[in-house]
């Protein structure tokens, strides 16, 4: 699945506005929310919606690792608290959509106006094949105008890079 960069929520994030998270995971994984229930995310019940999202967490995998399994110990604990079946997946969604589009959020830049970035890379399995959610957008370089990969997307491929040579993490740290 490639992140669309022209999404509005990425395309006009800026420093200081709320970047939501939530609404291009959403997007990101839309054709996997069709296919379960032929229904966008948002016109769902919080029933149907939490039913919806946990078939994708199902067949989710963060670096290589089941996502449920990967994610027990925060599940385990939002259980325990009582949170509603909706509730803990609408909260995991959020961690992992965190994960994933914390370079596009400007809120996150550091004092070198350099990008966050994490250590999980993610996908969903269907099929035997694994469909990688990544960033393939280029950019513009010179008078020419030559296109290259932008920075986002030379971050991916390096994730892509390090998942192949088994180099990301297998359990969550905890910190």
């Amino acid at each position: 699945m490639i992140i669309n960069v022209d999404n509005p929520v990425i395309s006009y994030s800026d420093k200081g506005k709320p970047f939501q998270y939530d609404k291009i995971f959403y997007a990101t994984v839309e054709p996997y929310i069709l296919e379960f229930k032929n229904c966008r995310l948002d016109k769902l019940t919080e029933e149907d919606a939490a039913r919806c999202l946990a078939r994708i967490f199902k067949k989710m995998e963060v670096n290589g690792v089941p996502v449920l399994e990967f994610f027990k110990a925060d599940l385990d604990k939002w259980k325990s608290q009582g949170q509603t079946q909706y509730q803990i997946t609408t909260k995991l969604a959020e961690l992992i959509a965190k994960d994933i589009f914390c370079c596009f959020d400007k809120n996150l830049y550091d004092e070198n106006d350099e990008f966050a970035v994490c250590d999980r890379l993610y996908c969903i399995v269907k099929d035997n094949e694994k469909d990688y959610i990544y960033c393939d957008s280029m950019i513009k370089e010179g008078k020419l105008g030559r296109k290259k990969p932008s920075p986002e997307a030379e971050y991916f491929a390096e994730l892509m890079k390090f998942n192949e040579q088994g180099k990301l993490p297998k359990a969550k740290d905890k910190y």
